[in-house]
C-alpha cells in the first residue's frame, strides 16, 4: 500500500522517544495560546458559543480554559479552539497562512483529558501535527488552495490535529488512515467569513472534528483507505495536480524545523498587517502633521484582508488602512484598539481617508513592506520591514511574552498572582513526567 494517506500514517505512528529539541518552543506556544484563549472567552463569539454549550447540559473530563466548566473532549476542543482564535492574537506562520496553536493545542489538551501523558508526549504530538500542517499545505499547494478562498487553518488544520491526536493516542496505522479519511470529509472554512465570529469558529471546528475522527477510528469506524490521494479525495478537491511523492521528505523536514518558520504575535490583528504596523511605528511622526499615508505590501499579503472601511472592531483586525493609521495615531495596537468605538475614532478616520495601497510588488529581496507618509510641510518619510517582530527571525523576548501573557489574563479578570502561577506551570509542562494536573490549572 502506498500513497499520501499511507505516507502520513507512517509518519504519524512512528514512535518518538526522549526530549524533542522543540520543547522550549512548545512551552512558548502553549502559554501564548492558553493566554489568548482565556482572554478570548469574553468575546461575543465565545460568549454565544459558551451559552450554547451550557444549553446542551453536557459534562465531561475536559476543561474549557479560563472557566469552571468541564465538558466532553470534542466540545472542549470546539470552544477552546474558537476562543484561542477569537482575538486573532494567536501564533502564525510567516511562509504559510495558518494558525497552528489554535487548532493543535485545543485538540491535544482535549486528548490529554482522557489519557495519561507526559510533557514529552505533548511535545512530540505537537511536532507531528506541526509537520503535517505545513507539509500538507505545501503539497496542495497553498497558493492554489488559499487562492480559492479556503481558510487553511480550518482545512489542513483538521488533518494536522488528527495527526497530533493519533500520535498521542498511539493509533495503529490502519486506525490512523481511517481517522485521516474521516476528518477529510468535514474539511471546510471560507475566507469570506474573515472579520466575523465564524472566522475563529473555523479553528474550533477543526479541533473538534479531529477529536471526533480519532475517537471514531479507535472504535473501528472506517473511511476510504486512500482518501487523500484518491481521484475525488482531499488533494484533488482542495488543491491541484501536484507531486505527492515529496510529502515524506517535507514531513521529515518540518518535524523540528517548524520552529524556524513560526511567529508569536505582538499585535491582536491579522498577521498580514504586522509588517506594516512595525514600519508605521518606526516612523514616529505626529499624526496631526500627516497629510497622506502610502503602504506597499507583497501581493499575497492582501488575500486575508478586507479593503472596505471597518464597521466593527472585529473587521478592524483585518483592515490594513485601520491598523497602520491606528499605529501612527496611538502606537502599538492593543485589544482596546479593536472595539466598535475605536474603529470610528475621528482622527483615525481622517487619516484613513488619506491612505493609499500601492499594489506594485515592493522592490528588493524577499517579502517586505514599506510605509510612507507625506507631512503637511511636504517632507516624505519611509520605513521598511522585512521581518516582523515576533517572527522566528526576530522573536518576542521572554520578557515581552511574559508581559503579553499577563496582559491577556488581566483582560480576562485574573489576579496577578493567579496569572504568575499559571505562567510558571505552563512553562514547565513540556518537561513534566505527568500532565494530569493540566486541566485543573486552566480553570477559573
Amino acid at each position: 500500500m502506498s500513497g499520501a494517506t499511507q505516507d502520513l500514517a507512517d509518519f504519524i505512528v512512528a514512535r518518538r522517544t526522549g526530549v524533542s529539541p522543540t520543547a522550549g518552543a512548545v512551552a512558548r506556544v502553549l502559554l501564548d495560546t492558553c493566554a489568548v484563549a482565556i482572554a478570548g472567552v469574553s468575546e461575543d463569539a465565545s460568549r454565544i458559543l459558551l451559552d450554547w454549550v451550557a444549553s446542551e447540559q453536557t459534562s465531561g473530563p475536559a476543561r474549557i480554559w479560563g472557566t469552571s466548566l468541564r465538558v466532553g473532549p470534542s466540545q472542549a476542543a470546539l470552544v477552546n479552539g474558537t476562543t484561542a482564535h477569537a482575538l486573532d492574537w494567536d501564533d502564525a506562520v510567516p511562509s504559510i497562512p495558518m494558525h497552528p496553536g489554535a487548532v493543535l493545542l485545543p485538540a491535544i489538551l482535549a486528548g490529554l483529558a482522557t489519557t495519561s501523558a507526559s510533557g514529552d508526549d505533548l511535545v512530540h504530538a505537537y511536532d507531528v501535527g506541526s509537520a503535517v500542517f505545513r507539509a500538507v499545505s505545501e503539497v496542495l499547494p497553498i497558493d492554489v488552495h488559499y487562492g480559492r478562498g479556503w481558510h487553511n487553518t480550518s482545512t489542513s488544520g483538521r488533518l494536522a490535529a488528527v495527526a497530533a491526536l493519533a500520535h498521542l493516542h498511539r493509533l495503529d496505522e490502519q486506525q490512523t488512515r481511517f481517522a485521516l479519511g474521516i476528518v477529510s470529509s468535514s474539511v471546510a472554512g471560507a475566507l469570506s467569513n474573515f472579520g466575523t465570529m465564524t472566522k475563529p469558529l473555523h479553528a474550533g471546528e477543526a479541533a473538534r472534528d479531529a477529536v471526533i475522527a480519532v475517537k471514531l477510528a479507535r472504535r473501528g469506524f472506517t473511511s476510504h483507505a486512500h482518501q487523500l490521494e484518491a481521484p475525488k479525495g482531499f488533494f484533488a478537491l482542495y488543491g491541484s495536480a501536484s507531486d505527492l511523492s515529496v510529502l515524506p521528505a517535507r514531513l521529515a523536514h518540518w518535524e523540528h524545523a517548524w520552529v524556524e518558520d513560526w511567529a508569536l504575535k505582538r499585535y491582536p490583528s491579522c498577521f498580514a498587517t504586522h509588517r506594516s504596523i512595525d514600519a508605521a511605528l518606526r516612523l514616529g511622526v505626529d499624526p496631526a502633521e500627516v497629510a497622506s499615508v502610502t503602504v506597499s505590501v507583497p501581493g499575497t499579503s492582501t488575500s486575508p484582508l478586507q479593503l472596505h472601511p471597518p464597521a466593527t472592531g472585529l473587521e478592524g483586525k483585518f483592515n490594513l488602512d485601520y491598523t497602520v493609521v491606528r499605529a501612527l495615531v496611538s502606537g502599538a495596537p492593543t485589544l482596546a484598539d479593536f472595539t466598535d468605538e475605536a474603529v470610528h475614532d475621528p482622527e483615525v478616520r481622517r487619516l484613513m481617508g488619506a491612505f493609499t495601497l500601492d499594489r506594485r510588488q515592493p522592490a528588493g529581496p524577499g517579502p517586505h513592506t514599506w510605509v510612507e507618509v507625506t507631512l503637511t510641510d511636504g517632507t516624505v518619510r519611509r520605513e521598511t520591514t522585512t521581518v516582523t517582530y515576533g517572527d522566528a527571525g526576530d522573536p518576542l523576548s521572554d520578557a515581552h511574552l511574559d508581559v503579553k501573557f499577563a496582559a491577556a489574563l488581566t483582560f480576562a479578570g485574573w489576579a496577578s498572582s493567579e496569572s504568575s502561577t499559571l505562567l510558571g506551570r505552563l512553562k514547565a509542562a513540556p518537561y513534566d513526567s505527568d500532565l494530569g494536573w493540566l486541566q485543573d490549572v486552566l480553570a477559573h
